[in-house]
């Protein structure tokens, strides 16, 4: 075999290698990063992107001047535990996109629940840190302002009246609308197809 026809495989050779650990493990790493990142812009933004964005319906909770949570849009709280949850798992050649919060499904596709919650001390404690809240008092300044004002915000009434029930087991049903935050779009499509472009270019400069 000549010495030009050993350097081609030798070339050829490199090539294959060079496209299996990009197929196989750096661009399903690559992509699985670009669709987390835009898939957690959409909570920041409050909707979702393809060929611009699309808002989510707004909470009851936005526009609640009295809510102590009202700042936050939707699916949004103090932890983001739904937006962090947001991740990508590659395998050889390919990557998937999920999120393992068991509602994660129902905020994105839409739907109706029905749950049978018992009803908890702790639960009970949370009701009234949200009548406290929402009616702008502190707990501890309770006896000094001669008790709770009579008359309460409707959001206030509502947790104060799961604090003071005498079931052990609520009834909920509720009809959650959707808010896409996971999905195939424009915006995830252009930037996929840079990366995969990126890649190949890469490649070509490895080998010349």
């Amino acid at each position: 075999m000549s010495k030009e026809s050993e350097e081609l495989l030798r070339r050829l050779e490199k090539v294959k290698l060079e496209i299996q650990r990009e197929v196989n493990d750096r661009l399903p790493r690559k992509v699985g990063a670009i669709a987390v990142n835009l898939f957690r812009q959409n909570f920041r933004d409050g909707g979702f992107r393809d060929g611009g964005l699309r808002p989510w319906q707004r909470t009851r909770r936005q526009d609640d001047p009295h809510h102590p949570e009202r700042k936050y849009g939707p699916l949004l709280s103090r932890r983001n535990h739904l937006m962090n949850s947001t991740q990508a798992r590659t395998r050889p050649g390919e990557v998937l996109i999920e999120n393992p919060v068991p509602y994660a499904a129902l905020h994105n596709e839409g739907g109706e629940i029905t749950t049978h919650p018992t009803v908890t001390p702790k639960m009970r404690k949370y009701a009234w840190h949200m009548v406290y809240s929402i009616a702008g008092m502190k707990k501890s300044k309770k006896r000094k302002k001669g008790g709770m004002p009579k008359e309460l915000p409707p959001e206030a009434e509502k947790w104060k009246a799961l604090a003071l029930t005498q079931k052990t087991r609520l009834n909920v049903h509720a009809r959650i609308p959707q808010r896409l935050f996971i999905g195939n779009s424009h915006e995830l499509k252009v930037k996929v197809d840079q990366a995969i472009k990126e890649s190949l270019d890469k490649i070509k400069k490895s080998i010349i």
